[in-house]
């Protein structure tokens, strides 16, 4: 615990001194229902992150110093192949007391991997202590055949960075520390160590954020084909940035430390303005589908945004689409639907990305009502050779068929593909057998009105 100590004279007081005293800490864990390791005793990883991001947020606050120290033992598993059940046993439970018993409050130890430990503790403290009270304590249990142990330190500092921004840079970097699993593995080696990786993690987010802010990257458009004609349906916006940097890679770090809002903001900002040049020139308005990720649909705040931008745009905001992207990031399914719904009424269409990428695909068709689906690529690129990729693959198109919802099916690249999937019944295509994203659309000197198949028993769609 900490303590703040103020005092002050007051006008009239006749010379009284009045004190005041602010008592600040971490959330006491041990007041609340937490999930512990069995051996150890100590937080599990969600507990202990959640704690650890609560502090960040909270040292601030208290002008508390803390630090994070992750730890390493590196050769545990050789200790216990040389060690009795009862003498592993004994080793955990002593050293989940030392590392409670180094840590803020008492309580702010966890296990956040089996080989791999977090303890928060006050900056003044000298974490060298950690590893080498773990590594004589091993010795004591297993004479000879004790561990290794790495360490690496975090200072809990967020910068310029919002306090949420850093607790996402910060569950970013321990999360990095836990999935390293390679042989050459070392805490010490890893980006310079862990505060280096904590560095250059907020470097990045506040980097991007300035991208997204002056919408300093560009836009390309891939076409989604009606199968029955092969004519253009609508277009995808993709998002490609500065020369050398994946697209993927960095849609994925927006999204792991919680600034895909940022972009998908900044996306749909840029795609709306793409389309008033259409507006300005008298032409046609090409429909486009923005990605928003499943983390910004769970947002409040990001949707207010959007549905501010699209009413400001309202002359061409009709010709916009929504594609929901890692929909596994959706908790709130009634909430999201409520969401999504608003839109359709407002004649935005919404699709469903990669159903049949996880198991969860059917529960978000059936809580979520949209225009499409589109078919996760994989079964596609294999249908021609997998059996059994073409029978589920026929039951996802029957089934939206069933439910009157449009099916896309990505990654189409052959035309045996295509007459394969014009055979189960898809709506439309997407891949490089169509086209290639492209910098600028062009549109037909005639278009033609856009339906869905006239199978579907009267059911039409397409963007207005």
């Amino acid at each position: 615990m900490s303590a703040i100590l103020g005092a002050c004279s007051l006008p009239r007081s006749h010379g009284h001194l009045y004190l005041t005293i602010n008592v600040s800490g971490l959330p006491a864990a041990q007041s609340l229902s937490v999930n512990r390791d069995s051996e150890t005793g100590l937080l599990d990883k969600n507990d202990f992150m959640t704690l650890a991001k609560d502090q960040l947020s909270l040292s601030a606050e208290t002008g508390q110093d803390l630090e994070l120290t992750l730890l390493h033992l590196e050769n545990i598993r050789e200790m216990a192949s040389n060690t009795s059940e009862a003498g592993m046993s004994d080793f955990f439970d002593r050293m989940g007391s030392i590392l409670r018993g180094y840590s803020y409050g008492g309580d702010s130890a966890g296990r956040i991997d089996g080989d791999k430990y977090g303890v928060l503790h006050p900056k003044s403290m000298d974490s060298s202590v950690l590893k080498e009270k773990v590594e004589n304590l091993s010795e004591d249990v297993a004479p000879g055949h004790g561990v290794k142990v790495a360490s690496s330190n975090v200072d809990l500092d967020k910068g310029q960075l919002s306090s949420e921004n850093a607790s996402n840079a910060l569950m970013f970097v321990i999360n990095s520390f836990v999935n390293n699993e390679g042989n050459d593995f070392n805490i010490e080696n890893l980006a310079d160590g862990l505060q280096g990786r904590m560095e250059s993690t907020m470097n990045r987010i506040s980097s991007l954020k300035t991208v997204f802010l002056k919408h300093d990257f560009s836009l390309v458009y891939q076409p989604i084909v009606n199968l029955l004609d092969e004519s253009v349906h609508h277009h995808e916006v993709l998002c490609r940035f500065k020369e050398g940097e994946s697209p993927f890679e960095t849609v994925t770090f927006a999204e792991e430390v919680g600034i895909i809002l940022d972009l998908d903001l900044a996306v749909a900002k840029k795609a709306l303005e793409y389309l008033k040049g259409f507006r300005k020139l008298g032409s046609d308005i090409p429909p486009l589908a923005i990605n928003i990720s499943g983390h910004s649909i769970e947002s409040d705040a990001f949707i207010d945004s959007l549905t501010q931008l699209f009413e400001l745009n309202n002359d061409v905001s009709k010709s916009v689409g929504i594609e929901i992207t890692e929909t596994t990031q959706v908790k709130d399914l009634k909430r999201a639907d409520s969401v999504i719904q608003n839109f359709r009424r407002k004649g935005i269409h919404v699709a469903l990305d990669d159903m049949g990428s996880g198991s969860s695909s059917f529960q978000y068709i059936r809580a979520i009502n949209t225009d499409f689906v589109k078919i996760d690529g994989a079964y596609v690129r294999d249908v021609l050779n997998n059996d059994r990729d073409k029978a589920i693959l026929k039951s996802m198109i029957r089934l939206c068929a069933d439910l009157k919802i449009g099916t896309i099916a990505e990654m189409v690249e052959t035309k045996e593909q295509l007459t394969l999937l014009k055979s189960l019944g898809a709506d439309h295509g997407q891949g490089w057998l169509f086209g290639k994203p492209v910098p600028e659309i062009v549109l037909p000197k005639k278009r033609r009105a856009v339906t869905m198949n006239v199978k579907r028993q009267g059911f039409k769609t397409g963007w207005a």
